[in-house]
């Protein structure tokens, strides 16, 4: 059935299979092994379990075991990823895992529920993750940003619709009175419409300031990284002070959260910059 794994596309990975299985990876995303759209290119899955038998005797693995195993690390990784482009989250180098307080953690999985990947838990893999799908994932914080505008949007909405729209009463002596009175209930009509109007009107003003400032943000972001491929040298400057690659990471994500941070950045005398670097790691 759609939607199913077939019980024979279903098996037991060990930590070795699955290390062999992400270094094959590796090596093919570095020869250019994915298309533009982030999906691997046809025959992947069964290259890689060819390379696994090679590798690994007697093992026992097709092409689907591959694609579903990939499918999962994928969403594990996504998860993973999302909470370290969010604030109050970090990464624990030494237990390779996404650090959080049980609070923030609390929260934010009320607003992202998610049974990928638990916070505080070991995921040895995740750093080779990034070199293989890295370049196929949303960047966090925009999309977080989105998501936002429109919650506030929703709210402000919301008020703004109660305080300009009154339900008319329906009750007995109303409606007697309506009908005895015809310029009573043309007069009630007319009211009704002039205020589904102005409704409407805040409605489309609420929205509007939304798209401003998602649009601000944006053009804030853009221009910051657009300044003279400021991330482009920023990576340069950071692999030269002896940084490890998820330390790198985490300060390219600080600046894209924080697009003004950038130009403090660039100018800053460079002997103040392994200290700056240091403030943020220690955040």
């Amino acid at each position: 059935m759609t939607g199913k794994l077939n019980m024979f596309d279903r098996r037991n990975w060990t930590p070795e299979e699955e290390d062999v299985m992400i270094t094959i990876i590796e090596g093919i995303v570095a020869d250019g092994g994915r298309c533009d759209t982030g999906s691997f290119r046809p025959g992947t899955y069964e290259l890689v379990a060819s390379k696994m038998r090679e590798k690994i005797e007697n093992i026992t693995i097709t092409g689907k075991h591959v694609q579903n195993k990939i499918k999962r690390l994928k969403d594990k990784y996504s998860a993973a990823y999302d909470m370290l482009n969010t604030s109050g989250f970090g990464w624990n180098d030494i237990n390779k895992c996404v650090t959080v307080s049980p609070e923030i953690l609390e929260e934010y999985l009320k607003k992202h529920p998610n049974k990928n990947y638990t916070a505080n838990r070991p995921f040895p893999h995740y750093e080779r993750l990034v070199t293989v799908f890295g370049k196929d994932r949303a960047t966090g914080n925009m999309a977080e940003s989105a998501a936002d505008a429109l919650d506030n949007m929703g709210l402000e909405t919301e008020e703004s619709g109660t305080a300009g729209f009154t339900q008319p009463s329906t009750t007995p002596s109303n409606v007697a009175s309506t009908s005895s009175d015809p310029n009573t209930g043309e007069t009630s009509k007319r009211k009704r419409k002039k205020n589904v109007s102005s409704t409407t009107e805040e409605i489309t003003k609420v929205f509007e300031k939304s798209m401003e400032r998602a649009s601000a943000d944006i053009a804030k972001l853009t221009e910051a990284i657009t300044g003279g491929d400021a991330i482009t040298r920023l990576g340069v400057e950071l692999e030269g002070m002896g940084l490890d690659r998820m330390q790198v990471i985490r300060v390219a994500m600080y600046f894209g959260n924080k697009p003004n941070q950038l130009r403090i950045w660039n100018g800053l005398n460079d002997s103040y910059k392994p200290d700056f670097v240091k403030a943020i790691l220690e955040e």
